[in-house]
This record gives structure tokens, C-alpha cells and sequence, in this order.
């Protein structure tokens, strides 16, 4: 039977049986048909929430960046009052900083994104942490007021986020440099 793809909003119709594609002129946008054997829903959804190819490995390297930035919080302990604080480890800083070089290496793009990604993962790990160790794990949010719950939360978010986050936009800067410097060799 086929389909009829809409060139202006990406929209499906699925003939039926006895329908024929010269049967339709337009989409209900006014935008141009044209018919396929077979529609690629995966493709189409890439279409709808418009992710190109460069949107998809740039979330994959930061997702990728992200993920190196919690080895540290699995190598040492994320509670403040461990004698392994996440932050008294120099392995962390390395970390975080490899984790916004690679996020920035994959996802290429300019220096701005170079750093842009790195912060992104660092604010992902960040709050995977916060959300796992904080709020699942210690109820550290469930036993005060909603003002204190605000304050904790932007504590944590300094400490999780923020800190990590000066590293892996370091990180960042140096793969997309380096990112450049292998485009132009190669």
C-alpha cells in the first residue's frame, strides 16, 4: 500500500486499501506529498524533535563525558565527612577533566561547545550523584523544610556541579582543541 510523507511537517498517512497517492494533493499543512514504500518510524521521530546526526553524538559525547565523570564518585566516597572525599582526591580532578575532554573530543563542534559539553557532563554527573546518594540513598531531602531543602540542594550543586564543572570545562577546551588540530592534519 505505501505511505504519503509530508515534506513541510514530516506527518505519515498510511494509504488504504483502494487509495491511491494521486488520490491527495496536499497535507492538511498545505505541504507537499510524497509517497514511499516504507516509513522509517525512527527516522521520523529524528525529524519531529529535529536531532541531526551532529545533535546525536553531541549528546552521546557528553552522556559519554558524563559517564567518566562518575568513576571518581565509585572510586571514593561522595559524603563530605568520609576520610575518601570525592574532593580530596586528586584522581577526581584528573577525571573530571578527562571526562570534559571526551565529551568535547566526540562531540567536536567550536571551542564555545568544546566547553559548553564539558559542563553539560559535569552537570549531568552531578546530579545523577545528588539525585542517587542524596535523595535516594541518605533522604537527606525528606526530613527539613522546603527553604532548607533549597539551600541543600545549591550546596550540593556547588560541590557536585560546580567544581567538577571548572574541570571538565578545562577538559573541554583542550579536546576540542586537540579535536581541531586533528581535523586540519588529517
Amino acid at each position: 500500500m505505501g505511505y504519503l510523507n509530508c515534506k513541510k511537517c514530516g506527518g505519515n498517512y498510511e494509504l488504504q486499501e483502494g487509495e491511491s497517492p494521486k488520490d491527495f494533493d496536499k497535507c492538511q499543512c498545505g505541504g507537499d506529498l510524497k509517497y514511499v514504500e516504507n516509513v522509517d518510524v525512527h527516522l521520523n521521530l529524528l525529524k519531529k524533535f529535529k536531532l541531526s546526526s551532529e545533535k546525536i553524538i553531541r549528546i552521546s559525547g557528553i552522556l559519554f563525558g558524563a559517564s567518566i565523570m562518575l568513576i571518581p564518585y565509585y572510586l571514593y566516597s561522595p559524603a563530605p565527612t568520609s576520610t575518601s572525599f570525592v574532593l580530596i582526591n586528586i584522581d577526581s580532578f584528573i577525571l573530571w577533566g578527562v571526562g570534559g575532554l571526551t565529551a568535547a573530543f566526540i562531540a567536536s563542534g567550536k571551542i564555545i561547545n568544546g566547553a559548553s559539553n564539558g559542563l553539560y557532563a559535569a552537570i549531568i554527573s552531578g546530579l545523577i550523584v545528588i539525585i542517587i546518594y542524596y535523595l535516594l540513598l541518605t533522604n537527606n531531602f525528606n526530613n527539613t523544610s522546603p527553604l532548607d531543602n533549597i539551600a541543600l540542594f545549591a550546596v550540593l550543586s556547588l560541590v557536585y556541579m560546580l567544581i567538577p564543572g571548572i574541570f571538565s570545562i578545562i577538559g573541554g577546551l583542550i579536546g576540542i582543541s586537540i579535536r581541531k588540530v586533528l581535523n586540519k592534519l588529517i
